[in-house]
């Protein structure tokens, strides 16, 4: 999604992944980790294959965004944001469940699998509740992730930093490759699309993707 989000998301999976499965290899051994990608790399442990590495599936579309990518997004997102306000059983026993765990491992307790699966679900119910809502509408998953990370890449998510204080972007470290360049076209063109849709897309994302919403 929208890249600060995203930061934050992986951030705090990743921690709380690292100590749920400490037990399995996350900072104990000593071998070099398999390169990403390769066929022995292992899946995120409780993780389905189709979910095992969310981040690595979640990449924008090459295509300037649509009327009806805008009109499913927004579908998606409303119900999320009001899902996120007004959270079902199976949401607030995810959060729940995940604060006893991280309480637990500090403690010194050793997590179990399903203690793993419960902290996923939490990060999804806090950051990417949409995910959630997208699935439950029987929407393509990495079709849906495509356009939002389209449309939070274009809109950007409200507090995120500006790297110089003349309000100016950070320059790039290195010569554009041919896919930044297509991907800021494209982005330039969303930018003006989106801009009827604008205010309503950042509170939307004000909402979903708050970190006020990880389980402490």
């Amino acid at each position: 999604m929208v890249r600060t989000s995203k930061r934050v998301r992986r951030f705090w999976l990743g921690i709380a992944l690292c100590a749920a499965v400490s037990f399995a290899g996350c900072g104990r051994k000593e071998t070099a980790p398999p390169s990403e990608g390769g066929e022995n790399s292992p899946a995120a442990p409780g993780a389905t294959p189709a979910e095992a590495s969310l981040e690595q599936q979640t990449e924008q579309r090459l295509d300037p965004l649509t009327k009806d990518d805008v009109e499913l997004y927004l579908r998606v997102m409303r119900a999320a944001a009001e899902r996120v306000k007004n959270p079902v059983a199976s949401d607030k026993a995810a959060l729940e469940g995940a604060k006893r765990i991280l309480a637990g491992s500090a403690s010194g307790r050793v997590p179990t699998q399903d203690d793993v699966k419960t902290l996923e679900r939490a990060n999804l119910v806090a950051l990417s509740m949409d995910q959630i809502v997208a699935d439950e509408m029987k929407i393509n998953g990495r079709t849906y992730r495509g356009i939002a990370e389209a449309v939070e890449s274009a809109v950007q998510n409200p507090g995120q930093p500006v790297a110089l204080g003349d309000g100016r972007p950070p320059l790039p470290d290195h010569a554009p490759t041919p896919l930044e360049n297509r991907l800021s076209v494209i982005n330039t063109a969303n930018e003006k699309f989106l801009t009827p849709y604008r205010g309503e897309i950042q509170k939307l994302i004000a909402v979903v993707r708050n970190p006020i919403n990880l389980p402490k």
